[in-house]
């Protein structure tokens, strides 16, 4: 009789680490092997899902410097949308508009002149690197004149840190990346 009962809390001891293990291996929910990060509200289980990663909060500010160096790209503004509800003035679940400026830096080689011409583009899809996969569609820019562009329809179906690529090109010179690292609350 005691061969049974130890057999079968062995396979529910079996079941069991099968169900973690396919969970941990196949969920999209948080990296759970993060650690805490000082660009991050670790208190905030909204933002839990980007502790340990690159993933910085949304903030007007928040800026990247492109590859080359030459250009910097701050997030002025972002709003999300979801299907019936009213827009929020924050970067979130759903489908987001970044406002985005672009300034030239230093002595990159880059005039303000430079800016007039300057153009943005969507060529990649958004990215979670943790769970190794994009969104759907890419987001469309429109330039609003001066250097700042509006970055819509940014999918960000789930909660975790997405990475945003995008390019800058000016009138006289190759495409010259840039990537924000965002933190997209799980809320």
């Amino acid at each position: 009789m005691l061969t049974g009962s130890i057999s079968k809390d062995r396979d529910r001891f079996g079941s069991l680490t099968l169900t973690v293990l396919a969970l941990t291996l196949f969920g999209c929910g948080s990296n759970g092997s993060q650690s805490t990060g000082s660009n991050l509200n670790a208190g905030d289980a909204d933002f839990s899902v980007c502790v340990g990663s690159p993933a910085v909060d949304y903030a007007p500010g928040v800026g990247v410097t492109s590859a080359s160096g030459a250009y910097r790209a701050a997030l002025d503004s972002a709003v999300t949308t979801v299907t019936g509800a009213a827009p929020v003035q924050t970067a979130g679940i759903g489908y987001d508009t970044f406002t985005v400026s672009v300034t030239s830096v230093g002595d990159a080689g880059v005039d303000a002149g430079d800016l007039d011409g300057l153009t943005m583009t969507s060529t990649s899809l958004p990215w979670m690197p943790v769970h190794m996969h994009g969104a759907s569609t890419l987001p469309t820019v429109t330039a609003l004149g001066g250097g700042t562009f509006s970055v819509a329809d940014i999918d960000f179906f789930m909660g975790g840190y997405w990475q945003l690529p995008l390019n800058l090109v000016p009138v006289s010179g190759a495409a010259d990346p840039l990537v924000f690292l965002i933190c997209i609350p799980d809320n």
